[in-house]
């Protein structure tokens, strides 16, 4: 029943020869793979048989101390909750840092190489020339950010000085004067 459940399943997603393919060399009880696997649960309920009655005591003392310190159990078990999720998120915070370092230094990497083929491919004189000039366009571009940014921030600092800072002080004394009249 298992075993045609699982074909009924390959065959409603891989194709047919694939289907055979698994069957025959995987799901096939005269099978290296499933000969493999009998050997492994045999030998895993074999060490279970000898563990388990040197185990079997440990963890009988372990419970009934548990059950006398149930108070200490209760302080316990969120702190060790809060152990485990802050090692998976340390775990989790240095695997996106390995990925953010892979993905720059593939980026590097790729910009150096497109850098050293733009070279090759127009010349050194002429990528210099074409460096310069993209160059300029830059500086350039940063000098007109600059420019707005400071007449924006003198236009914001005009506004704070003058109505702003005035409404704020007027609205201010006049609450200190509601203030001092309801204290009379």
């Amino acid at each position: 029943m298992g075993e045609t459940l699982t074909t009924q399943l390959l065959t409603s997603f891989l194709p047919a020869d694939v289907v055979a393919l698994i069957d025959t060399h995987i799901l096939d009880p005269q099978s290296p793979v499933q000969a493999v696997k009998r050997t492994a649960v045999a030998q895993a309920r074999r060490s279970a048989d000898v563990v388990l009655p040197v185990l079997q005591p440990l963890v009988d003392r372990a419970l009934a101390l548990l059950a006398e310190h149930q108070g200490a159990l209760d302080m316990l078990v969120p702190l060790a909750v809060l152990l485990a999720t802050l090692v998976v998120l340390n775990w989790v915070r240095r695997i996106i840092l390995w990925w953010t370092r892979l993905a720059f230094r593939a980026v590097f990497w790729a910009a150096f190489a497109a850098l050293a083929a733009w070279v090759v491919n127009r010349g050194v004189l002429v990528s210099a020339r074409d460096a310069a000039v993209l160059g300029a366009k830059i500086v350039g571009y940063m000098a007109v950010l600059k420019d707005v940014w400071l007449d924006e921030y003198k236009r914001y600092e005009g506004q704070e000085a003058s109505g702003r800072w005035d409404d704020y002080a007027a609205r201010r004394s006049s609450s200190s004067r509601v203030l001092n009249a309801q204290a009379r």
